[in-house]
């Protein structure tokens, strides 16, 4: 079992103890960061413990807060913890502290090593000299240029598994972590390799490192300490997907469901570094989003008839090396609908021209919806009406059809664009649907406009809801549990773990 070590960052010994004490429930262990503390009392730290404490002072060279001009004060630092009694002792491999390693090997040590601008290259020449060194724990923390970086590190790991402690046994093993937005799957996973640890902030803003993430998502959103090398991974691919509520709806599901699984963030700086990346991820599946749902069709072995057709795929299945796309995109779109009208024979109207456009047109027209596509911009429309095979025209051509549904697929009314409407409010009218896409924030402005215009309104969660029942179904042939899935959603919204 992985355990999930805070790393406290307060500025005083005082503030620190609140910390350990408010924190006692959710964390395995404590890291004391004592770069961060202005007035280390270890005597109070010791007294106050609870749970195992980690002694840390981390110099600036390695992602730290202590002068690297000051090399004997923190040198005294480390020995005077070292002989207090913490359970664990944290020395940077690079640090010439002999004397340290020396009176805490085989009794808690840790040696780690921290790239803040790469990932180190000879990852198992560095581990072969940090565990000869006595090492009960190797710690190697790299900074990814590429979600290659991230892949190479979990391979890496995955040589060197077992050995991972418990609470209230010895720690031995390997933390092997790739810092910000390219590495968080690496915070996640260490339950696959066997870590002892993964190192978790308080509460957001107060992170020790790039990427780390609050201790309560890592508990309660991702359930880090039942993650084990059965564990089956799924995650979301996209360029930025840190603020995804994709994740909080599938864990939620694979929890409600008591799979043994996790979904996470795979963020990526481009689509072929991923596929490089793919098998040293050991992937059963994952979400794509933009910008790269086209993109990677030619790369999949098989793509379902529906998928094929929109040319576009939101959803692969990882089945035996090989890669199978389909795309429930249509699904978050028809769903919701169907809980107020049929579809079939009714005039639609959808606002824009892009891929989640393009989507919904095609879902539509292929149940029988009478389609048109209106936008800004003519030509995108005519472009989308020519491939689906519907009705197309200008924006401002709204009032000169009727429509029995009208579908925002733009960004306007999100946060990008707070407070702006896609069409005029007088163009909305009593019993019919209206149906925005955007779910962040949830009530937008149309969604207002249409309820006091006596409108039934469709939200985006409830969109992003139905398309991710049909993926986690897709992966798993379990009925996914809606409820919970959209309590998820709703939660992660108003701020709750993502």
């Amino acid at each position: 079992m992985t355990a999930i070590c805070v790393s406290l960052t307060e500025a005083t010994t005082e503030a620190t103890l609140a910390r350990m004490a408010a924190l006692a429930p959710r964390a395995d262990l404590f890291e004391i960061r004592a770069d961060f503390l202005r007035d280390l009392d270890l005597p109070a730290l010791l007294k106050a413990r609870t749970k195992p404490l980690l002694f840390t002072c981390r110099p600036e060279s390695e992602g730290g807060r202590w002068p690297d001009s000051d090399p004997e004060g923190r040198r005294r630092r480390l020995r005077e913890a070292a002989e207090s009694g913490f359970d664990l002792v944290d020395v940077e491999l690079r640090s010439g502290f002999d004397d340290v390693m020396a009176a805490r090997t085989g009794r808690g040590l840790v040696v780690s090593f921290h790239d803040v601008v790469g990932m180190p290259e000879d990852l198992e020449g560095l581990h072969g000299e940090m565990a000869a060194l006595g090492a009960d724990v190797v710690k190697i923390v790299g900074a990814p240029r590429s979600v290659s970086d991230l892949g190479r590190l979990m391979a890496f790991a995955r040589r060197h598994s077992g050995g991972g402690g418990a609470p209230t046994g010895r720690w031995r093993g390997l933390v092997a972590l790739a810092m910000g937005p390219l590495g968080v799957a690496s915070r996640i996973l260490g339950g696959r390799h066997g870590a002892p640890f993964t190192y978790a902030a308080p509460v957001g803003g107060r992170e020790a490192a790039p990427g780390q993430l609050p201790a309560d998502i890592l508990a309660d959103a991702y359930r880090v300490g039942s993650i084990g090398a059965g564990t089956k991974v799924y995650g979301i691919l996209g360029v930025d997907i840190l603020r995804s509520l994709s994740p909080a709806i599938h864990n939620r599901a694979f929890a409600e469901r008591d799979l043994d699984a996790v979904y996470v963030p795979l963020q990526a700086e481009a689509l072929p570094t991923f596929l490089e990346a793919l098998p040293d991820l050991e992937l059963a599946g994952f979400s794509v989003t933009r910008p790269w749902k086209s993109d990677i069709l030619p790369h999949l072995a098989s793509v379902e008839p529906a998928a094929e057709k929109a040319g576009s795929v939101n959803t692969v299945s990882v089945r035996e090396g090989r890669l199978a796309g389909s795309s429930t995109d249509g699904d978050g779109v028809l769903v919701p609908l169907r809980h107020h009208l049929v579809v079939a024979g009714r005039p639609v109207t959808i606002v824009g021209a892009g891929g989640a456009a393009r989507s919904a047109a095609l879902a539509l027209v292929g149940v029988g919806a009478r389609v048109r596509v209106l936008a800004r911009r003519p030509r995108q429309a005519a472009a989308v009406a020519a491939d689906v095979g519907c009705a197309h025209g200008p924006l401002d051509a709204l009032g000169e059809e009727p429509w029995d549904v009208l579908i925002n697929a733009t960004p306007v009314g999100s946060g990008a664009r707070p407070g702006e409407m896609p069409v005029p409010e007088a163009s909305l009218r009593p019993g019919a649907v209206v149906f925005d896409m955007v779910y962040e924030p949830r009530e937008t402005p149309l969604l207002r406009a249409a309820r006091s215009a006596g409108c039934r309104t469709i939200d985006g969660v409830e969109m992003l809801v139905a398309q991710a029942v049909g993926q986690f179904e897709a992966w798993t042939q379990v009925p996914a549990p809606v409820e919970a899935m959209t309590e998820a959603a709703v939660g992660a919204l108003a701020g709750g773990p993502r």
